[in-house]
Formats: C-alpha cells, structure tokens, sequence
C-alpha cells in the first residue's frame, strides 16, 4: 500500500482567512474583556455571598465571609469606592449586607470541619489588612518644615495618596508624596450624569487657597481644560501655582484657566486665594493636584488643620471657620 497524502488540516487556508480570524478574535478580546473586568466588583462578591447562602456548615460560612471581608478590604483600601458610579457602589453594597443577613443560619448549621479552607480565608483576610494598613500608614521620612494649611473648602475626596498601592505619584521621586484631591457633591457624587462634560464635576471651579506662606516662583495659566476621560499632549501640571517657603516648593497644579490670581514673583500668605480648580495639564477630570519637595525629592505632607494621613479613599471636610481656627492655633504654637 503506497504511502497516503495527509489532506489540508482544519487550521490550513488561505493566508487572507488567518489574518481576518485574527482580526476578528482581537475585537472580541478588545469587546469582552473591559465587560468581564467591569462585573468583576459584581462577580465575586455575588459568588461569595452565593456561598455563604448555601453554606452546609459553620466553618464553610465563616471561611466564606472571611473571603468576602477580604475582598471588601481591598476595594474600601485600594479601590477608591467613591470614584465608581453611584449605581455601582449601591450594588456592591447591597451584595455586602445580604451577606450579613446569612448570620441568621448559623443557629441551624453544623460545626464542620473544613478547617483549611477557613485558615485559606482568614490569611486572605490578615494579607489584605497588613497590605491596606501599610498603604495608608506610609512615610516616606521626609517632613515638611511646618504643617500646610488645607488649600479647600468643603467635601473632598482622595483619589490618590499614600504608600506605593495606593498612590500613582510613588514611582516619580519629586512626586512621591503627593495626593490628588476631587470634589464631591450633595450626594457624595464626584460628578453629574454628563460625566464628557467638564462643568458637571463637583471639583470644578471650587476656590484654591494657598497652604503656606512664601514666594510664587512659577505660576501658569492660559492652557485650555481637558475633555474628561481623555488626556491630549499638554504641560504636565497645567495651570499651576509653586509657592517657595524658603525650606520646600509646594506645587498646586491643574487650576482652571484664567483663575489664576497670582503671579510669579508674588508674596503670599497662608489661606490667599490662588486660582480655582480646573482640569488642565495632565488630567482626566477635575481635580487638585498638591505636592511638596525638597531638592528634587518629595515630602510627607501634613496639614494644621486636617488630622492623621491623607490615604486614597479617605474623605476630607472642612470649613472656613474650621480652618481659620486650627490654622491659628497651629500658628500660636
């Protein structure tokens, strides 16, 4: 019997077929996969509280609601809740205490043994505090010469700041210990329905004051906001007011244009308006941008009248008569 000739295989075809399946699995990878990470937040906790539902056992619920704990810890410390649309956050939420509500079985549930699995759980759950604590807790070592004052009025809420996890600035030395802050609304909203448009932004146009006493040493204006959601080649701190102290640089950056109220060369004083809050610069929606730095290096910034760290997640809220009050005590020490 002659030798046979294997016939074209079920990938063989025209080069012309390979390239369009291609084309075609990217599109769907590039369609699908943003979906799957959006329902991710959905995804999990629905599945956990799924088992903690259906738990046959008390060790099985326990190590269920310690896995679910984790994954709360980690979306309150590292996900900055509040930047995600109000919708969402109520789901979630709602995913949260309907896994509260099992509590009721536990009363009908055997003891279990499945001990490995609740020590799994409880590890998850240790990792994710360790990790969030430490974020939050961080210093880098180097301290400003005297507290600022708090350049805002109001709710704001930290979208950047901290350790490395928490802080996109961390890997930029001068940057490092700066934090990123947005407004938040009646509601505790960062933005209106139309989030394209920039004036619908809670952050925008809200007074900036200055934080410290000192000299301007470059003050920008004239460069056009940002479209929120989409960042054209532009200088990297936009409109932006630097106030030397003598000892530090404290950079405010991403004002609005036109609302500058300073220029460089300019003597200011603690809590004098600087400009408003826009979206300039290097900036997907309205927000502040402050820094301090000390020869090319950032610092840990501490405010008079704000306690404790500024870490992603946390919300601010103070008033002119707040402010004016520390300030001044601060002052008198």
């Amino acid at each position: 019997m002659g030798e046979r000739t294997p016939g074209p295989g079920p990938t063989d075809g025209p080069p012309e077929a390979h390239e369009t399946a291609r084309r075609r699995a990217r599109r769907l990878v590039r369609h699908w996969y943003p979906l799957l990470l959006s329902l991710l937040p959905f995804l999990f906790p629905a599945w956990t509280v799924l088992s903690v539902w259906t738990a046959g056992d008390r060790v099985s619920w326990l190590a269920s609601t310690a896995t679910l704990a984790a994954f709360f810890v980690v979306l309150e410390g590292l996900g900055a809740p509040a930047q995600q649309p109000r919708p969402v956050r109520r789901t979630v939420e709602g995913v949260g205490l309907a896994a509260v509500l099992s509590v009721c079985r536990l009363p009908s549930l055997r003891a279990g043994h499945d001990l490995p699995y609740l020590l799994m759980s409880l590890v998850l759950l240790a990792v994710a505090l360790a990790a969030v604590a430490r974020a939050r807790l961080h210093r880098w070592g180097a301290p400003l010469s005297r507290p600022l004052r708090f350049p805002l009025e109001g709710t704001w809420y930290v979208v950047h700041g901290g350790g490395r996890l928490t802080n996109h600035h961390a890997p930029f030395p001068e940057q490092r210990g700066a934090v990123d802050l947005t407004g938040l609304g009646r509601y505790g909203t960062r933005s209106a329905r139309d989030r394209a448009d920039v004036t619908a932004y809670a952050a925008y146009g809200r007074p900036v004051f200055a934080p410290c006493r000192g000299r301007v040493v470059s003050a920008g204006d004239g460069i056009e906001d940002q479209r929120p959601g989409a960042v054209r080649r532009q200088p990297l701190y936009g409109n932006h007011v630097f106030i030397d102290t003598g000892r530090e640089v404290v950079k405010l950056a991403h004002l609005r244009p036109g609302s500058l109220r300073v220029r460089a060369g300019d003597e200011v004083e603690a809590g004098q308006l600087l400009g408003e809050v826009g979206n300039s610069g290097n900036s997907t929606e309205p927000h502040l941008h402050l820094h301090a730095e000390r020869d090319g290096v950032g610092l840990d910034l501490a405010f008079s009248d704000v306690p404790g760290r500024l870490y992603r997640g946390r919300t601010v809220r103070t008033t002119r008569a707040t402010r004016t009050a520390r300030w001044g005590a601060s002052a008198r020490h």
